[in-house]
């Protein structure tokens, strides 16, 4: 497993490789539609410049403004394919503006999911005109705004019961060979059989959803495949339902596998033998194909959390002073309480503007519940 790892130093990158070398390195620039590879010249565009294996850190000197990628390979490998290659994240270079999707000018980096909502869409869109720096000049970085999505990505696929980042679900990976993190991301177990259930309504809600694409469903026995039933299930890709439109197995029907299993205690136990292994990439392919209300909401909700730290950081425990001098006076009062944060009335409209949309998104993505007594 190869890490990629650039930071930049405004003009100059340090590329972390994490694996076991020699690597072959190449760099793009965002724009551009040719990688470089590094020669001894360092990087080079031109093919018949030998590349030159890295096997530790480099530093990249000659780097342009602008934003820039890097990706690795063993070097030995023979004409590798781009899905070969591991990728770092997008980085900042030299003089540029900011970068988001609220500026137009940011993508997924390549080979990677990318990010919701940048650092820069919350500096200068969500929470505009507030520098995000404290009383004692310590500055919120990146890599803290970047921690905080993360938490609004958590809390919305809570809140809605979905699924955001893109995730490979594969089922008994252990049994079948499967490694985590080459083979699939997460584990789900089988999915009961049940006559009665599939008989009436023919279809499957996976644990996870919406489905980005199934690769795979089966009717097994504890023992043995039994049908394949990939190419006759229409999926509900929003929802994450799998709809059935091959006839269910019956009682009375008997399969090798089933009836071996089945001899010795009556076809009446026969739900307790069979089961589905769903195997299927849940989520969203990529930051890009998030839609763009669903964008709108984790951006407010991470805005809400970095408004609440901020606002500390700003005037913590501060409601209001007077300074009174040789007849001078002067007063300030802030909304800033006891029980109000600084940011308190945005925080509070940014708020209302989520319930809506909550209220709405999870008819959307997920099923109406109806229950009767």
């Amino acid at each position: 497993m190869i890490t990629v790892i650039a930071q930049s130093l405004k003009n100059k990158v340090i590329v972390t490789i994490q694996g076991n070398g020699p690597f072959r390195l190449e760099r793009l620039k965002k724009g551009g539609d040719k990688w470089q590879a590094w020669t001894e010249n360092e990087f080079s565009a031109d093919d018949s410049v030998v590349p030159l294996p890295v096997q530790n850190d480099i530093i990249d000197h000659h780097v342009e403004d602008g934003l820039f990628t890097y990706r690795a390979v063993e070097f030995d490998k023979i004409d590798p394919d781009k899905t070969d290659f591991s990728y770092s994240n997008w980085v900042r270079c030299g003089n540029t503006g900011p970068v988001g999707w609220s500026f137009n000018n940011y993508t997924p980096p390549p080979g990677q999911w990318g990010e919701i909502c940048t650092p820069d869409d919350l500096r200068y869109t969500w929470i505009f005109g507030n520098e995000f720096r404290g009383t004692n000049g310590q500055i919120f970085t990146d890599d803290q705004i970047k921690y905080y999505v993360d938490l609004a990505v958590a809390e919305m696929e809570r809140t809605l019961n979905i699924t955001i980042k893109k995730v490979r679900v594969k089922c008994n990976p252990d049994t079948r060979g499967l490694e985590k993190g080459k083979d699939y991301d997460l584990e789900e177990g089988l999915y009961e059989f049940k006559f009665m259930k599939i008989q009436k309504y023919g279809q499957i809600v996976t644990r996870k959803h919406p489905i980005i694409k199934l690769h795979g469903i089966s009717l097994v026995t504890r023992f043995v495949p039994t049908q394949d039933l990939l190419s006759t299930t229409i999926v509900d890709k929003t929802k994450g339902v799998l709809k059935l439109m091959k006839r269910p197995i019956r009682p009375s029907e008997t399969f090798g596998g089933i009836q071996t299993a089945l001899n010795p205690y009556g076809k009446e136990q026969l739900n307790p033998f069979l089961f589905y292994q769903v195997d299927y990439d849940a989520g969203f392919e990529s930051a890009a194909d998030v839609p763009l209300d669903l964008r709108m909401a984790i951006s407010k909700t991470a805005a809400i959390a970095l408004l609440n730290s901020i606002g500390d950081g700003l005037m913590a425990g501060f409601s209001s002073s007077s300074l009174s001098m040789d007849g001078m006076s002067e007063s300030f009062s802030s909304t800033q309480s006891a029980t109000s944060a600084y940011f308190g009335a945005r925080i509070q409209q940014y708020h209302k503007e989520l319930e809506p949309f909550i209220e709405d998104a999870k008819r959307k993505y997920g099923h109406l519940a109806i229950g009767s007594i």
